[in-house]
């Protein structure tokens, strides 16, 4: 602990300054804290706290990373900045903190670097790409081995490439025909020294994703380039010319991205209910105005137009920025997403997280201003949160094309500014390796990685991470039926459909054609009625701006419960046929017992889930904020149409009342 005080008021949101909580305020080398004195002056207790409740941060805690001001405020509501180092006057009427980032000068004295957490990962992590394996079995699992290859950083090694690859890490992946001699020569050619390197292959017709940056404006070695996007297209397998995206000239650049983030942010922090009704008539105007959803679109748009080429023209794709470290990032992250089923599960989003952001080089303490020097703003940029909001409208155009939910997307959101994960907090392996190396006090130490859940969230929170509608659509062979159905408007509508095409094109597409591609490859809208706020990472702490009983969460739970009732149905359809055929008599008392108990199904309402006690799914009540917002109190629960979470399983085949009741 820095310091503390006593006897302070923290004020409710939207109270206008009317009511308030007494405590202790603390402030850490690591958060705000503010303690209550007095734990029944909560409006709930600990019913209050935010189902999805870290196990870092209370609701009454703020990191010193998402700190970006404090001002005074005295009488007449006159601000004034506070600085490091100014005195408070005794005229104080309350004090106003404003969240984003503190600003330290120097790496150790984030609170991350000062105390280095040794986490031991219980489960298997995903892939990190520091080893050559990692890349290699990538590279089989696209089938890509033999037109590219792993290459090795190591200065200690003359027939290796050496070791100016300064914000490339140890091993990455180029073209097969390349020699490590032509890499040599090549790589001071470029911005940062960063030659084409491998992204992704689309083994359906094997054009590939590369990214590069440009080369040095005083470069006179214009042959170099061509001959390194030569060997990109030999590895391609055809004879098609390479599509060249120059990302400058299609997406927003740095500028544009932290000036729309800024005027979007101003638009969405307010915690009176006065500023919040009298700019809700200027809502719409003043998110146009911000740019952050045109620049969300804009992003979409230049994917789909990648997975076109790949797609459509069997075309390999060079996305060319001038570091290629941001935009290159975002776009490649997004194809492969589009592209490829895998990366949608957890696990491979994870994983390509790990590869395209954090291996390649995006320089995270930059873009997000953890340390504070003069180019902070010119080099800061939310890239990555730009990213996150274009996987959120892939996941509202494809709700079952994902194996996670907006939860999990909203919860990778908070933890790139606690500051104390390592995947988050430096510009490139190589940074990360130098410091670890150089700082006395952590040499035998690691920090958590983000992807250790464990470490900040409980079983039970993570189980809102899965998603219903994908369980459904990939464990219960409801593939069957819908090809079934579509094999009907196929013979339905065959006439209609030929007739059509006969007059527009000339020729029928094979049926093939019309309905392979359409379940696996994701191709999403990008017209302004279809590109949404994200309402639950943005708006979550705006209480008038809460939908009681509605929002994406109520969705939510409905699809749980009706994952629910298919797999209680699917059991009892097995255990009738078990019963039919004489199996329940053969198998052993303990495996009886296990065919007679509900399978758990791994979400929210499964046998391990929220369904713990009665009085937990009564206290619980569901809003667009949910999980992360308490959003509705005791003292106004009366005046609420809704129910408690309870009432959405009253009548179901999990209702916990019945189930009580089978047990008596």
């Amino acid at each position: 602990m820095i310091v503390g005080a006593d006897s302070v008021l923290m004020f409710a949101p939207f109270s206008n300054g009317k009511q308030g909580i007494s405590g202790h305020l603390f402030i850490t080398n690591f958060k705000i804290s503010f303690v209550t004195a007095d734990k029944s002056s909560y409006p709930d207790g600990d019913n209050n706290q935010a189902p999805q409740r870290n196990k870092l941060l209370n609701n009454t805690d703020i990191p010193l990373t998402c700190v970006e001001a404090i001002y005074q405020v005295s009488s007449g509501d006159k601000r004034r900045r506070l600085l490091p180092g100014m005195n408070i006057t005794t005229q104080t009427k309350y004090l106003e903190i404003h969240f984003r980032f503190s600003y330290p000068g120097k790496e150790n004295l984030l609170f991350a670097f000062e105390f280095g957490h040794n986490s031991h990962l219980d489960e298997k992590p995903p892939p990190e790409f520091l080893e050559q394996g990692d890349w290699e079995r990538e590279l089989e699992r696209l089938q890509c081995q033999s037109f590219w290859r792993v290459c090795n950083i190591d200065c200690n090694n003359p027939n290796h490439i050496k070791c100016f690859f300064f914000s490339l890490p140890e091993y990455f992946v180029i073209p097969s025909s390349l020699q490590n001699n032509d890499i040599n020569k090549a790589a001071a050619q470029f911005v940062d020294n960063r030659i084409p390197t491998w992204s992704y292959t689309y083994c359906v017709n094997g054009a590939s994703l590369v990214k590069m940056s440009q080369l040095q404006p005083e470069s006179d070695f214009k042959n170099l380039e061509d001959k390194m996007l030569s060997a990109v297209k030999e590895s391609s397998g055809n004879e098609k010319d390479l599509f060249v995206l120059d990302l400058s000239r299609h997406c927003p650049s740095l500028a544009d991205v932290r000036t729309s983030h800024e005027k979007f942010r101003a638009i969405i922090m307010t915690d009176s209910a006065k500023d919040f009704y009298s700019s809700d008539s200027r809502w719409y105007s003043n998110l146009e105005n911000s740019q952050w959803l045109q620049q969300v679109s804009s992003c979409l748009n230049v994917s789909n137009l990648v997975v076109n080429q790949m797609i459509r023209e069997s075309v390999t794709v060079v996305l060319k920025e001038e570091y290629c470290c941001d935009m290159s990032c975002l776009v490649s992250s997004l194809v492969q997403l589009q592209l490829d089923p895998e990366y949608r599960t957890q696990e491979g989003f994870q994983s390509l997280v790990q590869r395209e952001w954090v291996v390649m080089g995006h320089p995270f303490q930059k873009r997000l201003n953890l340390i504070w020097n003069a180019n902070s703003e010119t080099e800061q940029a939310p890239i990555f949160l730009l990213f996150l909001d274009c996987v959120w409208q892939l996941l509202q155009q494809f709700p079952s094309s994902f194996a996670f939910t907006e939860t999990y997307l909203t919860s990778l959101w908070d933890t790139v500014h606690v500051g104390i994960f390592d995947t988050f907090l430096f510009n490139n392996v190589r940074h990360r390796r130098q410091f670890l190396q150089n700082g006395r006090r952590l040499t035998l130490l690691s920090l958590p990685s983000v992807w250790d859940w464990k470490f900040h969230l409980s079983d039970e929170q993570q189980l809102l991470f899965k998603n219903p509608l994908y369980m459904l659509r990939n464990s219960y062979d409801l593939d069957k039926v819908v090809e079934s159905a579509k094999g009907a408007l196929r013979h339905s509508g065959e006439k209609l459909r030929e007739n059509c095409y006969r007059l527009l094109l000339g020729s029928s597409p094979p049926s093939t054609y019309m309905f392979a591609l359409q379940d696996t490859v994701l191709r999403p809208e990008v017209t302004a009625s279809l590109i949404k706020v994200w309402t639950q990472c943005y708006l979550r702490w705006i209480i008038p701006a809460q939908i009681v009983g509605g929002g994406n969460p109520s969705q939510y739970m409905q699809q749980c419960i009706l994952a629910e009732e298919v797999i209680c149905l699917r059991h009892k359809l097995q255990t009738l046929m078990d019963e039919a055929h004489g199996t329940q008599q053969t198998l052993g008392d303990e495996s009886r017992r296990a065919r007679g108990s509900r399978p758990n199904s791994g979400l929210l309402f499964g046998s391990t889930g929220y369904q713990t006690t009665s009085k937990h799914l009564s206290s619980v009540y569901i809003t667009s904020s949910f999980p992360f917002s308490p959003g509705v109190s005791q003292h106004t629960q009366h005046s609420l149409i809704c129910g408690p979470l309870s009432r959405y399983l009253k009548d179901t085949a999990i209702d916990p009342l019945d189930e009580a009741q089978d047990d008596d």
